[in-house]
């Protein structure tokens, strides 16, 4: 495959790529496992050019400015006809919307002493898809079963939970786990340089001045009564400045410590997720010359929506369209809003 102009999307199959979309809609996010995408071409005239020969199956890439976004499937193709106009569209997901679709079928259906990138990879081994993890995925499980009728994705990402940790893809065609933030800057998002429109919410509707988690403890010769049996932890929000109280009710055998733990992330998650910023900017790529990705921060200074620092990209869509022009709509949170905390472990 030759090397594709800079702002152009191409389609890759079978190391041939097709150019030339009047309208492009590429959606990646850290809410959803996959990528995904939509491309339109409408011709005035038939032209007596060959006809793609694209259809639903086809395995594909999605490829711009030298990075490959989606490695997936072709989901649906229409052809359009209208008098002397034609047209052509094509839609199609991440490699990994196979693991989304179908059901977690597996003899056997449970495994002990097993760690999670194992149990995950023989999960996604029959669609050839390969399981990449970023930093340590914890202790094996004692105990992990399917549940009946649950995906493949709802079983990893299950796992995934009870670790801390999300899943998704990056582009590739594998699974990654690993936590939602990469810690790296992507580019820079300015007010009056490259903002064609921005939205700031400060949402406290959701947050609370103090949070209460309250749980108990196994008792034993040396720690007994109240000790175990009122265990509790707190937290509070500063930026919540009048009296609203929140009590949760933490899992069994809890400690002070994990409490704690427990309160500090509802303050800190329920903050970051009340600061969504939805911004749309020119063209497709960073000052950097990179493709705006999720999973990455951004330098934003916007003083019209208050906001000012970086901000963690949670979702991404590259678009063009006769109306709009070329451009990149993004919704940035707080990296704090993606701070994990690891689920316990349902009993089995």
């Amino acid at each position: 495959m030759s090397v594709l102009p800079a702002h152009e999307v191409g389609l890759v199959l079978d190391g041939k790529a097709y150019l030339g979309w009047t309208a492009v809609s590429i959606e990646r996010s850290l809410d959803n496992m996959v990528g995904s995408f939509s491309l339109a071409l409408a011709a005035k005239e038939k032209t007596g050019a060959e006809d793609w020969p694209i259809k639903g199956g086809d395995a594909c890439q999605i490829v711009l400015n030298g990075e490959t976004l989606i490695t997936g499937y072709v989901d649906a193709v229409q052809r359009r006809l209208a008098g002397d106009d034609r047209g052509i569209s094509v839609r199609g997901r991440d490699k990994a919307a196979d693991l989304i679709d179908c059901s977690a079928i597996h003899k056997p259906g449970s495994w002990s002493n097993q760690k999670l990138e194992a149990i995950a990879k023989v999960l996604a081994a029959p669609f050839g898809i390969t399981i990449d993890v970023s930093g340590s995925t914890g202790a094996a499980f004692k105990k992990f079963a399917l549940q009946q009728g649950e995906t493949v994705f709802a079983a990893i990402e299950r796992m995934a939970r009870y670790r801390g940790l999300v899943v998704y893809s990056p582009g590739d065609g594998s699974v990654r786990i690993g936590p939602a933030d990469r810690g790296e800057r992507t580019g820079q998002i300015t007010e009056g340089v490259n903002v064609k429109s921005a939205e700031g919410t400060d949402d406290v509707s959701e947050r609370f001045s103090e949070y209460l988690v309250k749980g108990q403890a196994a008792g034993d010769d040396q720690r007994h009564g109240k000790v175990v049996s009122q265990v509790k932890g707190t937290a509070t929000d500063s930026g919540v400045t009048r009296h609203r109280p929140l009590l949760l009710i933490g899992e069994e055998q809890s400690d002070t410590a994990s409490l704690k733990k427990r309160a500090a992330w509802e303050a800190a998650v329920r903050s970051g997720k009340g600061k969504p910023l939805d911004v749309e900017v020119p063209g497709w790529l960073t000052d950097a010359g990179k493709v705006w990705s999720p999973g990455a921060r951004a330098a934003c200074d916007i003083p019209s929506c208050k906001v000012s620092g970086d901000l963690l990209v949670q979702s991404v869509t590259l678009a063009r369209n006769e109306t709009d022009g070329t451009v990149t709509s993004m919704t940035l949170v707080p990296p704090e809003a993606w701070s994990q905390l690891a689920e316990p472990e349902e009993k089995v």
